[in-house]
């Protein structure tokens, strides 16, 4: 890339260990005999030796219904499998069961288990991630973190719903810009999102029990960095999951590019020129910006800046048009 550098992570990702796996499954299932759903609990609790609390989705008389929807944490897949075996044999199945979500977690371990080393990854997947901003269809869906530092949840870069050209100077431009804190969670998506909703976090605990209030603090060699993807029914099919049997052929590689994509931002070189000594300055100054913005807000943010000016640009140009043919 003539006249441009690229802005590369000070870290050493052979001095990390990553491990994917399954955090849940969501599994719809049509049975051709209604059923109540703590009869199909029992069910699955037998098999199980836990309780998963089947969702009745079309629930009628006598609290029955036909279409039921499981959701499985930590999934065996062989164990599910004997589930629905076991639902199909009592109550009959309609159709192959079909899967309506899933959680993908990707673990990032330290050899030398460390505060700095996980605040080093973690501010390096949240830099570096990008779904693209395609996926920013509402603020709902606006990268953010909580709990934020000044309010609930920060947004990582600022908007002005009430005034459009505040909004356009907002997105461009890093002054109102809130870096995601370490101890926060960061979000990007809308969460029950029909294709993704998406997590980064610093994990130190694990089994939390909010209405309970509990939680089991880990220890140094547990604690991990970690990004997590739920996909809806949409995702779920962008990847080719449909049915239950395709869970079998799934890899983090056909994930890799629409779910876990990273990429590394590259900026203008300005090189000092006599002739135009006003347009170099004001092109550095925009290189500055852009730094800013991606050290505040990552490569997601980067883009917002340029899809912004890319707005910008079409709103002003009808006048530069009038300017020209005078």
């Amino acid at each position: 890339m003539a006249n441009r550098t690229t802005l590369t992570p000070q870290i050493e990702l052979g001095s990390y260990q990553c491990a994917a796996g399954i955090d849940c499954v969501d599994v719809e299932i049509e049975l051709t005999h209604r059923a109540q759903y703590w009869h199909l609990n029992d069910l699955v609790e037998n098999v199980t030796a836990r309780k998963e609390f089947p969702e009745a989705l079309d629930l009628g008389e006598g609290k029955t219904a036909t279409r039921y929807k499981l959701r499985v944490q930590e999934p065996d897949l062989e164990m599910v499998r004997k589930v629905i075996e076991a639902i199909g044999n009592k109550y009959g199945l309609t159709t192959a069961p079909s899967v309506a979500g899933i959680e993908i977690s990707i673990d990032f371990y330290a050899n030398k288990p460390s505060e700095a080393a996980r605040a080093r990854l973690h501010g390096v997947l949240i830099r570096h991630f990008f779904p693209t901003t395609r996926v920013l269809k509402a603020n709902l869906m606006w990268p953010r973190f909580m709990p934020g530092g000044i309010k609930k949840t920060d947004y990582t870069v600022g908007r002005n719903e009430s005034d459009d050209s505040m909004d356009i100077g907002n997105r461009m431009a890093p002054g109102t810009d809130r870096v995601p804190l370490y101890g926060s969670t960061y979000y990007l998506g809308e969460c029950d999102d029909s294709r993704a909703f998406w997590r980064i976090q610093n994990k130190v605990f694990d089994k939390q029990n909010k209405a309970a209030g509990t939680r089991d603090k880990l220890a140094d060699e547990k604690k991990r960095v970690r990004i997590e993807v739920t996909l809806g029914r949409e995702g779920c099919r962008e990847i080719g999951l449909e049915q239950f049997t395709d869970l079998e052929a799934l890899g983090t590689a056909r994930l890799q590019k629409g779910f876990f994509q990273f990429m590394k931002p590259t900026f203008a070189i300005v090189r000092p020129s006599a002739a135009r000594p006003v347009s170099t300055a004001v092109k550095r100054k925009a290189e500055e910006y852009r730094r800013e913005r991606f050290l505040n807000a990552g490569v997601v943010g980067l883009q917002i800046r340029e899809d912004a000016r890319e707005e910008l640009r079409a709103l002003e140009m009808p006048t530069i048009r009038k300017l020209h043919r005078r």
